[in-house]
């Protein structure tokens, strides 16, 4: 993924709402940005646009900025944003900012309450405020291997740095009797391998229809789309929210929620709220660190090339195959080995979901749905 510096020739350019000006040199990771420059150099002179080296840290300095990797979802994005809090509070620096959070800047500022924030770009001018460029992936080897052996960010981040415990939660416990006789449904994530079959839904659904209402929350995904098309006959309600800030507020008011390893179930980690984690590909002893509210339907699927859960959080291309470690049969360990990770994520996103979609990997094919209906009667009784 670049990080590259650009700057405009003769025109300025007004990109994601965001203004840039001609003559001043840019820093990014926004890949969508790179494409977008590229593009228009092929047509004029539009910019001069480089890839640049990113630089170990061999002396921290007083002022602190945190780059963040150009890709990732909105449950990193809060375990990025509970640490680097945690950072601000110790006062080990006198000034932390943030770059390229990109879409999740709503979760860094509303949320935690984080100044200098520089969402696409920053400029060089901006860049020099700061004696410390830190890039999280290239100091902390842990993060770098994220995508195929997930752990749990904010720890990682934290024992860097020497914090104490994270004291910072949130207050906000918002009461709607709307939701007081109601189960949540968070089925979707950003993963095809992380991301909750219509058929558990509707086994959900029919279990408990009788004692609760349900909502099911989606978004616009191809997950979401493919659920759509299967509840053709409209047989359950879809909630979709419109923004990050209406799915904050949905969030902020449920009653139980049944979560997989997405963005809403940090959200709704950080609000305190009660529900059961089905454990898919990543421990739920990584997500639910020190949590005591959600509770997890445990994964013990085994084959020849896996034990789950075995930490993947997508499925990645390898030797011109696209899948997860069992069918792929490989294991970590030979990902450790390889010297680059590009060629793991050139693959066509749409196609390959959709396969997957159509063929759950393993962990998700063994869910114990009568498990997982006994532990959701057990924790909903004591809500």
């Amino acid at each position: 993924m670049p990080f590259f510096s650009f700057y405009l020739l003769n025109n300025s350019l007004k990109y994601k709402s965001s203004q840039i000006v001609r003559h001043q040199k840019y820093y990014s990771k926004d890949i969508d940005l790179w494409k977008e420059l590229n593009n228009r150099n092929k047509f004029s002179n539009f910019c001069v646009i480089k890839n640049e080296t990113r630089y170990k840290i061999n002396e921290f300095g007083k002022k602190i900025l945190i780059c963040l990797p150009p890709k990732y979802g909105m449950g990193d994005a809060i375990e990025y944003g509970l640490a680097i809090k945690q950072l601000i509070n110790s006062r080990k620096f006198d000034k932390v900012g943030i770059a390229f959070c990109s879409d999740f800047k709503i979760i860094f500022t509303k949320l935690f309450s984080i100044l200098n924030i520089y969402p696409l770009f920053i400029s060089n001018n901006q860049m020099e405020e700061y004696d410390t460029i830190f890039h999280l992936t290239l100091e902390i080897k842990a993060l770098k291997f994220q995508k195929y052996k997930r752990s749990n960010i904010t720890s990682e981040i934290s024992n860097y740095f020497k914090l104490e415990k994270n004291d910072f939660e949130f207050k906000i416990k918002n009461k709607d009797e709307n939701y007081k006789k109601s189960i949540s449904i968070f089925p979707v994530s950003t993963s095809t391998i992380r991301s909750m079959p219509y058929e558990i839904i509707k086994s959900i659904v029919q279990k408990f229809e009788n004692d609760y209402d349900f909502r099911i929350i989606i978004d616009n995904s191809l997950y979401s789309k493919h659920l759509e098309k299967k509840n053709l006959q409209n047989k359950f309600v879809f909630i979709n929210p419109k923004n990050i800030d209406e799915l904050i507020l949905e969030i902020s008011k449920i009653n139980f929620g049944i979560f997989m390893d997405s963005g809403p179930m940090h959200l709704a980690k950080i609000f305190d709220k009660k529900g059961i984690l089905i454990e898919t590909s990543v421990k739920s002893s990584t997500l639910l660190s020190e949590n005591k509210n959600i509770f997890p339907l445990n994964n013990f699927y085994t084959s020849k090339y896996c034990k789950g859960p075995c930490g993947l959080v997508d499925i990645f291309s390898y030797d011109n195959n696209v899948g997860c470690y069992e069918t792929n049969k490989i294991s970590f360990k030979d990902i450790k080995k390889l010297k680059s990770f590009k060629n793991l994520q050139r693959w066509n996103k749409k196609d390959n979901n959709a396969h997957f979609i159509s063929n759950p990997v393993g962990c998700i094919k063994n869910i114990d749905v009568n498990n997982m209906l006994d532990l959701i009667k057990l924790q909903i009784k004591e809500n």
